[in-house]
C-alpha cells in the first residue's frame, strides 16, 4: 500500500517530550490504513503495512523480517489488529501497550509498542501514534531485581568461636594457644561464669570445650542447667576428661555432652572433633531452629525454600506446581471467635493438604495465614481446586471438629520455571492470590505473565511517583465542555497525565488507582489544582477570554485537607474567583464518609464554587446524595450513553435528566463521540457534553489554540 500524507497536526506535546525514547514513531489512520513515518526504518514499516489487511500474513512477514520473535507473533498480530485497536480506543482507553520480543541475530531483545491517539483523533478520522522502543535493558534489570533471593539472617556461625571452660589457667592458656591458630577463643574458669556469658552471647559461640571437674559449678552441673535453655542447648559441648572409662563416657553423653576428649589431648584428635562438632552445630541450627513451625508442625518458610530447591534440583526435567493457600480474614476470625479457634483452623488446614506423591512434595507455612506447597504438576491440583471452587462457590464451609466457618483461597504458579529461586515462585503465586483476595466469587487464581508485568508496573509507579512530582513530570491536559445545543465552549476539565522521561506516556488508568490506595493522590490533586490556577492566570495575562476549569476532589483530599487549605489559598495566590473553578466530587468520596463530605462540599458551595457530581450512576449512593448535598451539575457516566439505544434505556436516561431538572440541576454527559449520540442526548434534555465528538483531552498549548478559536 503506498505511503500517504496524513492531514493531521505536527508531532504533539507527547512526541516532542519523548521522541528520543522511541526508535519508531508512525502516524497510522485506522480508518483507511494510510500512514506516515515520523522516525523509523522506512523499509520495515513499508513491508509490514503492505500486509495490514491480512493479519496472519502480516505476522508472518514480521517474523521473516526479524521484527517479532516467532513465539510472540500471535499476540503481536492480535494487538495490532485494526478492529481490536478501534474497539479498545472507542471504549475510552487513551493508551494501549504490548511487550514482545524482537529477533536479533538468533537471539531476541525485548521491545514495547505503545499506541496513543494523535492530537486530532476523531471517530471519523482515527489517527493514532504507533510508537516502539527497546526495553531490553530495563526488562533485564527487572528480572534481575525480581530474582534476588531474600534470605533471612540465620543463627549460623561465620567466624567460629570456641568457649574454653576450665579452672586451670595453665590448661586454658595451653588450649587457647593451640586453638587460636584456627578459631577465636573465649576463656571462663567455671560453669557458672560460662552460663552467665552464654546468656548474652549464645549466638556467638560455635562450640564449648569444658573440663568436668571445676569449683563453683562443675561440668555435670553446667550441663544440667545448660540443657534447660532451648537456644543454648543447641551448642555442642566437648568434655575434657582424664577418666576415659566407658562409664565416664556414657555419663558425659547422658548429661548432654556432644563428645569427649581425653587428657592429655592429642592436638589432631581435638581439632578433628571440634570441626565435626561445629559442623553438627550448624546443621542443628538450620534443622531445629528454621525447620518446623511449632503451631502447625509443618515446615517453616526458610526450610520449605531449602527443601524445595533440593527437590527441584533432584528432578530438573519434571513439571511442578506451587500452590499458596490463604485463610481469608484470619485477624477477624481471631477477634470474633478467639485466637485459639484461629489456631485450630490453621492446624486443620495444615493437616488436610494434598498428599499425592508425597515423596515429590514439600509443604510449609509461608506466613501467619498462608501455607505453601510444591508438588508435581501431574497431581492435577489446579483442576481439583477449580472443581472445589465450583462446588463451594457461594457458601462458607462449616468444617468438622466444631471450627467456625472460614474460607480458603488459592494462588497457583503452574509449571514453575526451574531457573528462578523458590522464593520468587512463592512471590508469583502470592501475586495471583492477592488479585482475588477481596473478590467474593473467586477462590482460585492462576499466575500468568500479565500478573507479573502488572506487579512490576505497580512497583515502577511507586518507585517513581515522588520524583515525578518534584521534576514536574505530571502534565495537566484539558478536555473541553460544550453546550449541547449551540456548541458553545462553556468549560474544561483538568486531567492529569504522566510523561516519564524514560518510560514515556504512563496511563492514568494505571497510576491513579494506586495513588488512591496509598494516599498519594492528594499530592497529585494539589499539584493539578495549582497548575490549573496558574494556567488560567497565564491565559488572562495573554488577553484570552477564559472558561471555568473543573478540578477533581478525591476522597483522600477530604481526609488530608481542611476546606480553607484546599482551593482558597490558590485562588488568592493567582488572583482568581471561586467561579473560575468547578469542583468535581465522585460518588466514591461520598460513600467513604458521607457526613464529612456533605459538610465540606456544602461549605465550598457557600463559598461560591460550582459543584459537579462526577460519574453519576456508577455507585450506590447517587439518589441519597441529592437531598443533602448542594450540587449544581450532574455528570452522567459515559456508560449511559454507550448503552444500546432502545426505548427502555432512553426512558431511564430521560427519567434521570428530568429528575435533575426538577431539582434545578444541570446535566452534562461524558464520553460523547458521535453526532448520533449528541442528537439522542438533545432529545432526552441533556444540557452539556464532553467527549471525542468535540475534542479529546488537550495539552495546554493545544487547548490555548482551541480556546482562542472558540472565545
Amino acid at each position: 500500500m503506498p505511503v500517504e500524507e496524513l492531514h493531521n497536526k505536527d508531532i504533539d506535546d507527547v512526541l516532542r517530550l519523548v521522541k528520543n525514547i522511541y526508535h519508531t514513531i508512525v502516524y497510522v489512520n485506522l480508518t483507511d490504513s494510510s500512514f506516515r513515518c515520523v522516525q523509523s526504518n522506512q523499509a520495515d514499516i513499508q513491508r509490514l503495512m503492505a500486509n495490514s489487511a491480512d493479519y496472519e500474513k502480516m505476522a508472518a512477514r514480521a517474523v521473516e523480517a526479524g521484527m517479532v520473535y516467532a513465539e510472540d507473533v500471535q499476540e503481536f498480530a492480535n494487538f495490532v489488529n485494526r478492529e481490536n485497536l478501534r474497539q479498545s480506543l472507542s471504549s475510552g482507553k487513551e493508551y494501549l501497550s504490548i511487550t514482545y520480543r524482537r529477533s536479533k541475530g538468533g537471539r531476541y531483545r525485548w521491545e514495547m509498542i505503545e499506541i496513543i491517539p494523535s492530537g486530532d483523533y476523531r471517530p471519523d478520522n482515527q489517527v493514532i501514534l504507533f510508537c516502539a522502543r527497546d526495553i531490553d535493558e530495563e526488562h533485564q534489570k527487572e528480572l534481575d531485581k525480581e530474582a534476588k533471593l531474600s534470605v533471612k539472617e540465620r543463627q549460623l556461625v561465620g567466624d567460629k568461636t570456641v568457649l574454653v571452660v576450665d579452672d586451670s589457667e595453665l590448661q586454658r592458656t595451653t588450649l587457647c594457644y593451640f586453638l587460636e591458630q584456627h578459631y577465636k577463643t573465649v576463656e571462663k574458669e567455671n560453669g557458672f561464669e560460662a552460663l552467665e556469658y552464654l546468656k548474652a552471647h549464645s549466638t556467638d559461640i560455635s562450640v564449648i570445650l569444658m573440663d568436668l571437674n571445676m569449683p563453683v559449678m562443675n561440668g555435670y552441673e553446667f550441663l544440667q542447667e545448660f540443657q534447660k535453655d532451648e537456644i543454648m542447648r543447641m551448642i555442642p559441648v566437648l568434655v575434657l576428661t582424664s577418666d576415659n572409662t566407658p562409664e565416664e563416657e556414657a555419663g558425659c553423653l547422658k548429661a548432654g555432652a556432644t563428645d569427649f576428649v581425653a587428657k592429655p589431648f592429642n592436638p589432631e584428635v581435638l581439632l578433628s572433633r571440634l570441626q565435626r562438632a561445629i559442623a553438627l552445630h550448624e546443621k542443628t541450627v538450620m534443622l531445629n531452629v528454621l525447620r518446623m513451625d511449632n503451631l502447625t508442625n509443618c515446615y517453616t518458610r526458610d526450610y520449605f525454600l531449602h527443601l524445595s530447591e533440593q527437590l527441584l534440583a533432584k528432578y530438573p526435567d519434571e513439571d511442578f506446581d506451587l500452590v499458596c493457600t490463604h485463610v481469608v480474614n484470619l485477624p477477624n476470625i481471631n477477634e470474633r471467635y478467639g485466637a485459639k479457634q484461629g489456631e485450630a483452623i490453621l492446624r486443620y488446614v495444615a493437616q488436610n493438604h494434598e498428599q499425592d506423591e508425597w515423596e515429590k512434595s514439600v509443604y510449609g507455612r509461608l506466613d501467619d495465614a498462608t501455607f505453601v506447597q510444591l508438588l508435581p504438576h501431574s497431581a492435577g491440583t489446579y483442576r481439583k481446586l477449580l472443581k472445589q471452587q465450583s462446588d463451594d462457590l457461594h457458601e462458607y464451609k462449616q468444617v468438622k471438629e466444631g471450627l467456625p466457618p472460614f474460607v480458603q483461597k488459592y494462588g497457583i504458579y503452574e509449571q514453575v520455571d526451574h531457573s528462578v529461586p523458590v522464593s520468587v515462585m512463592c512471590d508469583r503465586a502470592m501475586m495471583a492470590l492477592q488479585k482475588i483476595i477481596h473478590t467474593y466469587n473467586k477462590l482460585v487464581n492462576l499466575y500468568d505473565d500479565n500478573i507479573r508485568m502488572y506487579a512490576l508496573k505497580t512497583q515502577r509507579i511507586l518507585e517513581n511517583m515522588e520524583e515525578a512530582i518534584n521534576q514536574r513530570q505530571f502534565k495537566v491536559w484539558y478536555q473541553p465542555k460544550h453546550n449541547i445545543f449551540t456548541g458553545e465552549l462553556i468549560g474544561a476539565e483538568a486531567l492529569v497525565r504522566w510523561i516519564h522521561p524514560r518510560y514515556g506516556f504512563m496511563s492514568p488508568g494505571d497510576f491513579i488507582p494506586i495513588f488512591e490506595d496509598n494516599g498519594f493522590v492528594a499530592h497529585v490533586d494539589r499539584y493539578v489544582w495549582e497548575e490549573a490556577c496558574a494556567a488560567i492566570r497565564r491565559w488572562r495575562d495573554m488577553g484570552i477570554k477564559t472558561v471555568p476549569v473543573s478540578v477533581n476532589i478525591s476522597r483522600k483530599d477530604f481526609l488530608y485537607f481542611h476546606n480553607e487549605d484546599m482551593l482558597k489559598p490558590l485562588l488568592d495566590k493567582y488572583g482568581l474567583q471561586p467561579s473560575d473553578l468547578h469542583v468535581e466530587v465522585t460518588e466514591s468520596a461520598y460513600m467513604d464518609n458521607p457526613d464529612m463530605v456533605i459538610r465540606k462540599v456544602n461549605e465550598m458551595h457557600r463559598d461560591g464554587f460550582v459543584v459537579e457530581l462526577d460519574d453519576f450512576g456508577t455507585g450506590y449512593s447517587s439518589l441519597s446524595m441529592f437531598g443533602h448535598m448542594d450540587i449544581d451539575v450532574v455528570k452522567l457516566d459515559m456508560s449511559f450513553i454507550r448503552q444500546e439505544q432502545n426505548e427502555q434505556n432512553d426512558k431511564m436516561i430521560r427519567y434521570i435528566i428530568d429528575m435533575c431538572k426538577n431539582m434545578g440541576l444541570s446535566v452534562l454527559s461524558e464520553g460523547v463521540e458521535t453526532e448520533e449520540q449528541r442528537q439522542r442526548l438533545i432529545r432526552l434534555g441533556c444540557d452539556y457534553v464532553q467527549g471525542y465528538y468535540y475534542s479529546k483531552p488537550l495539552p495546554e498549548a493545544d487547548f490555548i489554540d482551541y480556546l482562542q478559536k472558540r472565545s
